[in-house]
């Protein structure tokens, strides 16, 4: 009898830790449905929430009664402060954030809350994410020929604390009447360590293959220093400097081995119109001969249900000393559809 009482309380305790370390997000809706999970963000239009039951689940905001986040969150309000903290909404409305720095911030309505996330990889040891990007340019010259480029485009990053690696494969496929003009392959991967929630030191490799031009193969690989002031579904900004190793193969004439900086920078914001986000992308490496080399991209990234994105996109490339028969500057417009996960 009194083993029995003894397992049983045994047990009713050990529950009853699991339960507290769990710290499982609650929302109750307008129909009195209640989700429990993990929220990862929310922004004007709808919190999304994962479950154990029904997987990644969204949910509008006018249809949130009241909604208790157990873990620490970034929550932007709509005078521009920004909290770091727990959020409670009550049914009444009132919302209540208990602050990590210990202070009750009490709003009328969870309303004045423009958005929040929760910060990675410092809440979370694992975080994968990443995107399939297909563009196309369809251009008719002048003389009456079509001609088309098409770009796919796979990026993939894994985070496990201070660590993250990322890559990025990209093919592009030109072709004039039918006929195959140009294929290049770009392979480009990075590993990252975490000195803090911003600062990281990174290592990169970069490496390309032409069969159709003169210039058969290079190679970039370094490290350096970076920072992330920002990382969020709404705004992120990464920026870096590494010291870098260029050498280039050509099937006709010599080939270059040469040191270099690459100053590198990522920048991408929610525009005023939800959903719509822009995007820049820039590298610019200065090698030791005085040579220097910009690849840019801009793009407007219009997000659709079901991680699905449409964007439009704008190249720019810049080498002071290209190779014979090519121009310093090349640019491109195209159109592209992607998925995220």
């Amino acid at each position: 009898m009194q083993r029995s009482l003894l397992i049983r309380t045994l047990t009713i305790l050990l529950l009853g830790c699991a339960s507290i370390n769990t710290q499982a997000d609650q929302i109750l809706t307008g129909n009195g449905d209640q989700l429990t999970g993990f929220i990862s963000h929310m922004d004007s239009g709808q919190i999304t929430i994962s479950t154990n039951h029904s997987g990644s689940v969204s949910v509008q905001r006018t249809n949130i009664q009241s909604l208790i986040l157990e873990r620490n969150v970034r929550i932007k309000l709509k005078d521009g402060q920004v909290i770091e903290g727990k959020l409670q909404s009550i049914r009444d409305g009132v919302t209540l954030i208990d602050t990590t720095a210990g202070d009750s911030l009490e709003l009328e309505s969870l309303d004045q809350v423009s958005y929040l996330y929760y910060l990675s990889p410092i809440n979370k040891e694992w975080d994968v994410s990443g995107s399939i990007h297909v563009a196309i340019d369809l251009e008719r010259e002048e003389d009456g020929d079509e001609s088309e480029e098409w770009d796919i485009t796979l990026s993939n990053s894994i985070t496990y604390k201070q660590f993250r690696n990322n890559m990025l494969i990209e093919f592009e496929r030109d072709k004039n009447k039918d006929v195959t003009t140009d294929e290049e392959l770009l392979f480009e991967g990075s590993l990252d360590y975490f000195l803090d929630s911003n600062t990281f030191l990174s290592a990169m490799y970069r490496h390309e293959e032409d069969d159709f031009e003169n210039l058969h193969r290079r190679r970039v690989y370094g490290f350096g220093i970076g920072n992330q002031p920002w990382q969020a579904p709404f705004q992120k900004l990464s920026y870096g400097l590494d010291l870098v190793h260029l050498q280039e193969e050509y099937d006709e004439g010599q080939n270059i081995n040469e040191n270099g900086l690459e100053f590198r920078i990522y920048y991408r914001e929610e525009t005023v119109i939800s959903n719509l986000f822009f995007l820049q992308d820039h590298k610019y490496l200065k090698l030791e001969s005085g040579d220097q080399r910009i690849d840019t991209k801009s793009a407007l990234e219009y997000g659709l249900p079901y991680n699905i994105g449409l964007s439009l996109n704008y190249k720019w490339n810049y080498n002071d000393a290209p190779e014979a028969g090519n121009r310093k500057i090349t640019n491109n417009l195209t159109f592209g559809v992607s998925y995220k996960w």
